[in-house]
């Protein structure tokens, strides 16, 4: 009878020390696991936010709304706030809406202007290429290039005699460097027709690319006084070998008689 006791005994004390061991664990296990997917505040970006938008620009317009997300699964710069030492930092490239905002995306302002890489003291400007006067649509970003203007000449004597206005073909910039081709799209990216609208306008005979080229004030006055005197602009693609000269030129009056 007294084994009988002591052993049921025995059972109750092993069963409530298995119990006591199991919930332990479990409450261990529970632990590392809450402990694993503890929630962080974040930032992420409430709309596109487009390459060059300061730090300052970002925060005090509302760009970006806090978000809830487990600490397990977020990079080591993810950002909870931005810093007065981002307010000098711009965005180097597009921030989709809902993307994380990472400390890494932020860089030099002087790298970037609205979102195109503009090298250091120059200007970005555009002008529109029908395509045979792009070399047939090779130019690309990164390509270097001549720029050819071939301008009226005001003569009323020529005309007069030629019944034709006088007409003179130039180098009017040698050594270019393209930043882009095509047009700024809705999705914030950089890019030309699609291959079926350049084929329809093909055969309609107006295929247009839209150039960005990089210049100094001097050379971006010469772009923008050509093109708005409605001088046929022609691009010629340069290797490191090609010889360019400036001056010179010839026209309808001497060089083409």
């Amino acid at each position: 009878m007294t084994r009988r006791i002591i052993g049921v005994v025995l059972a109750i004390v092993l069963a409530v020390v298995g119990t006591a061991a199991v919930l332990v664990y479990v409450t261990s296990l529970k632990t590392t696991v809450e402990e694993g997917q503890k929630g962080v505040t974040v930032l992420v970006a409430r709309a596109r936010i487009p390459a060059g938008t300061s730090g300052t620009s970002i925060r005090s317009g509302g760009l970006t709304e806090e978000v809830v997300m487990p600490q397990s699964s977020l990079p080591d710069d993810v950002m909870i706030n931005i810093g007065i030492e981002f307010d000098k930092l711009v965005v180097t490239s597009d921030v989709q809406p809902r993307q994380l905002l990472l400390k890494g995306m932020f860089g030099s302002q002087t790298k970037l202007s609205g979102g195109i890489a503009v090298p250091e003291k120059l200007m970005a400007l555009s002008g529109k290429f029908e395509v045979e006067r792009e070399v047939g649509g090779f130019v690309r970003p990164g390509s270097k290039i001549a720029v050819f203007s071939t301008c009226k000449v005001i003569d009323p004597a020529f005309k007069k005699k030629n019944e034709t206005d006088r007409m003179a073909t130039f180098v009017l910039l040698p050594k270019m460097e393209v930043l882009a081709v095509g047009a700024y799209g809705e999705d914030g990216q950089t890019s030309a027709q699609s291959a079926d609208d350049r084929a329809k306008a093909d055969a309609q005979g107006r295929v247009t690319l839209i150039v960005t080229i990089a210049a100094s004030q001097q050379d971006a006055e010469k772009f923008v006084h050509a093109t708005d005197l409605n001088c046929k602009l022609t691009l010629a693609l340069l290797t490191d070998s090609s010889v360019v000269q400036v001056g010179g030129g010839i026209d309808n009056g001497t060089s083409l008689q």
